[in-house]
């Protein structure tokens, strides 16, 4: 005879709303970081700004040349940082779904990026106003530079189609940053140490 303690109705509704209650707590962590993503991608506008807007007094394509590296390393430093975050939390939390995550924040970050390459591209093609290539300046900051290398002026059409299709696909480079990153971490590489650890003297 099976002498275990009988579970009753209360044990089993308490069961069955700690089952639903992990769903929503992930859907809120899920959220939690896409706003945390769009956090990284304003803060990163506002930096790329600051720079090419403080480096823009300066003229030449040297100048611009210079400016597009420090915006785009300023880019991908950010990018890193996000995606190191993540992996750090999924290491302590044991995720199993990591392949899955890892495309999932690349595409939180990307998003805007990818879009605004597609939205380029459909510019150029006649679909969307020839002047929007001021705008894509404006929002994709860290490219402004790059953009005024191969065009000062604001007319995407000005643009042949091997430079548009080098600008779009420059957008992959967040969501690249993201991946590799999160990989690396998740692998026990912290992409991160390498910006503040420094060799010992014993080294």
């Amino acid at each position: 005879r099976d002498r275990s303690p009988s579970r009753g109705l209360g044990d089993v509704y308490k069961r069955q709303g700690m089952a639903v209650s992990f769903p929503r707590k992930r859907y809120f962590m899920e959220l939690k970081n896409f706003a945390r993503a769009a956090g990284y991608y304003l803060f990163a506008e506002a930096l790329c700004l600051f720079l090419t807007l403080t480096l823009a007094v300066f003229h030449g394509t040297p100048v611009r040349a210079v400016s597009t590296i420090c915006t785009i390393g300023v880019l991908i430093c950010l990018c890193v940082n996000f995606a190191v975050r993540r992996g750090r939390e999924d290491q302590r939390s044991k995720r199993e779904d990591t392949a899955r995550r890892g495309l999932l924040f690349s595409a939180m970050i990307g998003l805007p990026y990818l879009l605004l390459g597609i939205a380029l591209i459909l510019a150029r093609a006649g679909v969307l106003p020839d002047t929007f290539f001021r705008w894509y300046k404006l929002l994709d900051a860290a490219f402004w530079q790059l953009c005024n290398i191969m065009s000062i002026d604001v007319q995407v059409s000005l643009l042949r189609w091997p430079q548009v299709i080098i600008l779009a696909v420059l957008n992959l480079i967040p969501p690249a940053a993201v991946w590799i990153s999160y990989r690396l971490t998740l692998a026990g590489f912290d992409p991160v140490c390498l910006l503040y650890t420094s060799p010992s003297p014993r080294d």
